[in-house]
């Protein structure tokens, strides 16, 4: 072949492929997407520490607006309110958690076959993703319930869920969005409405900048010294 002409041919060739769609997965039968769903959760890993930023939103109950950073090793907390309504503060305010186990983790929150009975809904797409999805009813209904989830059909794990909770005189409704960082899978996005009394209630929270240190320093979880008075 003409060295020119293979040169050309090689050129074309990377460029379709470079921008070539992803190929779409095979489909699977719903009793198999359980068993794999159920072995990826079992073989995925928590990080051992990471760090992350999230903003969250209230409105109705509490107003706020708040950005924050946030700091995890194991079940130890460092969290820093960034701004607050809109404004950076000068200092963040920190608050220290020494026993806080990290209540958007998919591995506590994703319904599990054990717990959940699953009833097939079909495979469909949901944000650029193929997936399965499923309704479910707990075994044993708690103040949380995850009622539906879609299942990734390349990872098989959970790209979104949607929950009722209940507690107290407050109900309410919401979904938690996951997705792949790294080697680990994490939220992204949650929502919830709710009823509190004769209140409505709605709450919004967006992570991003999530980071995998191999170890945090002990110093990230000491208190800071509140800063001297001012002499009279």
């Amino acid at each position: 072949m003409n060295r020119f002409f293979f040169i050309l041919v090689t050129a074309a060739f990377a460029l379709a492929t470079l921008g070539a769609a992803p190929s779409e997965p095979p489909a699977v039968e719903p009793a198999v997407v359980l068993q794999r769903y159920a072995d990826a959760l079992a073989e995925l890993e928590r990080p051992a520490s990471m760090t992350f930023e999230f903003s969250v939103e209230q409105v109705g109950l509490n107003n706020l607006e708040e950005t924050h950073r946030v700091y995890r090793a194991g079940l130890r907390e460092r969290d820093e309110t960034l701004s607050a309504d809109g404004v950076a503060l000068k200092t963040p305010a920190i608050r220290i958690l020494p026993n806080s186990a990290y209540k958007y983790d998919v591995l506590t929150l994703a319904p599990k076959p054990a717990d959940y009975k699953f009833v097939y809904g079909g495979r469909r797409k949901a944000s650029g993703r193929t997936v399965y999805a499923f309704e479910t009813a707990a075994t044993n209904a708690g103040p949380f319930t995850v009622t539906n989830v879609l299942i990734d059909a390349l990872h098989f794990l959970p790209v979104v869920i949607t929950f009722t909770t209940k507690a107290n005189n407050a109900s309410g409704s919401g979904r938690v969005v996951f997705s792949q960082s790294g080697r680990y899978w994490l939220a992204r996005e949650a929502t919830v409405s709710a009823k509190v009394g004769a209140k409505d209630a709605r709450e919004r929270i967006v992570w991003s900048r999530y980071r995998f240190p191999t170890a945090l320093p002990a110093s990230t979880f000491v208190a800071p010294r509140p800063a001297p008075s001012e002499p009279e």
